[in-house]
């Protein structure tokens, strides 16, 4: 496991996403959802989307709307997904934790938010939340795809060892999921 999380922070360190700021810490303001913070930047509030990964919805939204006709699953079953995500990434990082962020912190996806690679004490929370089985990979996200590909081991390793939510809700997350 930890040569895995290695090699991941090492292809991170080695890919065109390098820190924007290197030791520039950005204190949290929430946890938004799975895949979502938010960080204060020069007294301004900044959505993080954490890169390359994707957590199930905790709340009513075009996406869920979108999940739920993809997949068939109840919208009470695909919440209780990602409230787990929500809380998991909850429990890895807290309002006022200091977070370092890899990527362009002027960019921003079509639902306003930046897709970053975020660091707790030089951990990847992207990572964090695959290999605890909180997330999985985005196939057609726009990071490097030496980073995707570790990022999918990551994914299979949780899927295999039943961790997080493949082990609470495997059938529905592999619904969710797409796989």
């Amino acid at each position: 496991m930890k040569q895995h999380i290695l090699l991941l922070v090492s292809l991170i360190a080695l890919s065109p996403i390098a820190l924007s700021q290197e030791g520039t810490r950005y204190p949290l303001v929430a946890v938004e959802d799975g895949d979502t913070i938010t960080i204060q930047v020069d007294g301004e509030i900044k959505r993080l989307q954490l890169a390359g990964i994707d957590a199930p919805e905790d709340q009513v939204n075009p996406k869920l709307t979108r999940d739920l006709e993809r997949t068939g699953l109840s919208a009470d079953t695909l919440l209780a997904l990602g409230n787990a995500a929500t809380a998991h990434l909850k429990q890895l990082i807290l309002p006022g934790d200091e977070v370092e962020v890899a990527g362009d912190l002027a960019a921003s996806d079509r639902y306003g938010r930046i897709p970053v690679f975020v660091y707790k004490d030089k951990h990847s929370l992207n990572a964090a939340m695959v290999t605890d089985g909180y997330a999985i990979v985005l196939q057609q996200s726009s990071i490097a795809q030496e980073i995707k590909a570790e990022l999918s081991a990551l994914q299979l390793r949780a899927q295999s060892e039943k961790r997080g939510l493949w082990g609470s809700h495997d059938s529905e997350t592999f619904s969710w999921s797409g796989l």
